[in-house]
């Protein structure tokens, strides 16, 4: 797909402008020194599915990476259900963007101001594979918070993302799993990831991955239904013994993955339970994670 033709109507400084006609300089701040940032949010049945978790984490991320965001929650929130009654979206992704002017060719930005923009559109599934994924280690280490503001979805934060799937794909891997600096479990280029063994699901500390809007429902999905769960630092060698592994993420759900490097799994009862979770909020989504055990028993 070819986002620069995508068609409809894009947020962009306050207006609604025709898609072809939101555009910015090629000497923007932001794309020169990586310092927007984003969110990926669902629609399902034209409702927007933790709208308001993946708003705070916008508004939190412009705060670390010092873009003044002078949008309130209440008003982010209409303008995001404005831009998919607009682009007619039942089923679809908002992104959302936040980044500096053009103000600034250096990484000083004192003359920059903060612009907003947000597209919609249809789409599916990022892997959208039932029978699983297969991963591959990545070369480069996850980044943790002592050296790099983690917590942010920030565009920065992706560019050893983007080098690691060129290569997995190019080795013939859907994705790949990333280690931190220390060797423990992090997460794939795009998701977090988990694994079930011995009725326990198992998922790694916060320090080197995006504390995703996902993987929160997932672990709150597991307190609803009285699955165990340890967070923490865990080696390589952990998961490759564990029985099932899969990743999460707003634009994957819930995928499984059924390899990596040499190493298979199998989807289990833990696995389909929260698989089926997920199904109940895509039905009648939620705008915010505290609000999924109204909907789960």
């Amino acid at each position: 797909m070819d986002f620069s033709k995508l068609k409809g109507k894009i947020y962009l400084d306050k207006k609604f402008l025709d898609s072809n006609k939101a555009k910015i300089h090629i000497l923007n701040h932001s794309l020169h020194f990586a310092s927007s940032v984003f969110e990926g949010i669902r629609v399902y049945n034209k409702k927007i599915l933790f709208l308001e978790d993946h708003l705070k984490r916008l508004i939190n991320s412009s705060k670390i990476m010092k873009l003044n965001l002078n949008y309130s929650l209440n008003k982010l929130v209409s303008l995001n259900y404005q831009i998919i009654k607009k682009n007619k979206i039942n089923d679809g992704y908002i992104r959302p963007l936040v980044f500096r002017s053009s103000h600034s060719m250096s990484p000083e930005t004192e003359k920059c101001f903060t612009q907003l923009a947000i597209a919609a559109w249809k789409w599916k599934v990022l892997f959208g594979n039932e029978s699983g994924i297969k991963l591959n280690l990545s070369r480069y280490p996850k980044l943790n918070s002592k050296i790099y503001p983690i917590e942010a979805k920030s565009s920065g934060s992706y560019q050893t993302s983007v080098i690691s799937k060129i290569e997995s794909q190019k080795k013939n891997f859907d994705d790949c799993l990333m280690l931190d600096l220390k060797g423990n479990v992090a997460e794939t280029t795009a998701c977090n990831i988990f694994w079930i063994k011995n009725d326990t699901v198992y998922t790694s500390r916060n320090h080197s991955i995006l504390n995703g809007i996902t993987r929160q429902a997932i672990l709150e999905f597991c307190r609803i239904k009285k699955i165990k769960v340890k967070i923490g630092d865990f080696k390589k060698k952990h998961i490759m013994n564990s029985e099932c592994v899969f990743v999460s993420g707003t634009a994957a759900e819930i995928q499984f993955v059924k390899s990596i490097d040499r190493y298979n799994f199998k989807k289990n009862d833990i696995f389909n339970k929260l698989k089926d979770c997920y199904q109940i909020i895509k039905k009648n989504p939620p705008e915010k994670i505290s609000n999924i055990k109204k909907l789960i028993k």
